[in-house]
């Protein structure tokens, strides 16, 4: 019976035997020379029969080796395949999560992270949702219908959202830094593109500098307008400062002793449950992490 025998040794012979060397087998399996004659030599004890001819250290098929091989590596990579569909077919099913977070975080922060999220976690397919954030906005009302009524998994928002029956984790408390277009303290015109009535803009007045004060103020609706702005023309914005790493940030120039606090902190919320799907869990505690460490020292 099959299962009388080791079914790892019959698949260190299938590869040996198919490999040049014991060696090169060994290097493909991850394992040592002398652990790949082990196998070996437990299976030829087990058929009772010698499958490799030993002659001043050259290793050659013997007639039965070579009829045992000629079937076994076929049947292996129909195993792995097999195996392979089948993951495929439950990742579809179970592990596609759907995560909706502001546009700016995911521009300015986490679009040049997934990667690392996807090396982690090959099984987890993730479906990003945004939602436009404005300076000093509380959780987005459409964004926060969403998750409520489980259209969404998972979502970072700025502000908790008013749930009992969320879990919902604190991520980091925004703090923003004024940046400028590197040719604006030569211009003689220059605007701040910010929000004008939001509650950020009004405390960041009262620690700028007398020339920025002088600046005009431009409304605009969100984050992301305010830097694509400020890159193309001379003049002002406030960005988070955990986007500095971002190459649309990094060559703006930055107050090194002016920071404002945000309104709120930003926070994950999902639904509670008894047992949380591994996906919302892995994709919680991975966004924590990352954040955590990408917290600019002060």
């Amino acid at each position: 019976m099959l299962k009388d025998y080791s079914l790892n040794a019959l698949r260190v012979f299938a590869l040996a035997a198919n490999a040049t060397s014991f060696k090169h087998a060994a290097q493909h399996l991850g394992l040592s020379q002398s652990a790949v004659t082990r196998h070996i030599q437990t299976l030829e004890d087990q058929l009772g029969t010698s499958l490799f001819h030993r002659d001043n250290r050259v290793y050659a098929l013997t007639p039965a080796g070579r009829v045992l091989a000629r079937q076994l590596l076929p049947l292996f990579q129909q195993m792995q395949h097999a195996v392979q569909q089948t993951q495929l077919c439950g990742d579809e099913e179970l592990t596609t999560l759907r995560i909706m977070v502001p546009d700016s975080l995911l521009r300015f922060w986490l679009a040049q992270r997934l990667a690392d999220f996807n090396a982690l976690y090959p099984h987890i397919r993730l479906h990003v949702l945004t939602f436009a954030d404005v300076y000093g906005a509380s959780v987005d009302a459409h964004a926060q219908q969403d998750l409520q009524q489980g259209t969404v998994d998972v979502l970072v928002s700025a502000g908790k959202v008013k749930d009992r029956t969320l879990k919902q984790q604190r991520l980091y408390m925004p703090q923003f830094v004024p940046v400028a277009h590197p040719q604006s303290y030569d211009a003689a015109i220059l605007t701040w593109f910010v929000a004008t009535d939001s509650s950020l803009w009004k405390r960041a007045q009262g620690k700028l500098s007398h020339d920025s004060k002088q600046a005009a103020a431009q409304n605009v609706s969100s984050s992301n307008l305010a830097i694509d702005l400020v890159n193309a023309l001379p003049g002002f914005a406030l960005a988070d400062r955990l986007w500095l790493e971002h190459p649309q940030l990094q060559q703006l120039q930055r107050s090194a002793d002016v920071t404002i606090d945000a309104d709120t902190a930003v926070y994950v919320s999902y639904k509670q449950s008894t047992h949380h799907p591994v996906s919302v869990v892995a994709f919680s505690k991975w966004l924590a992490s990352r954040i955590e460490h990408a917290q600019p020292k002060s």
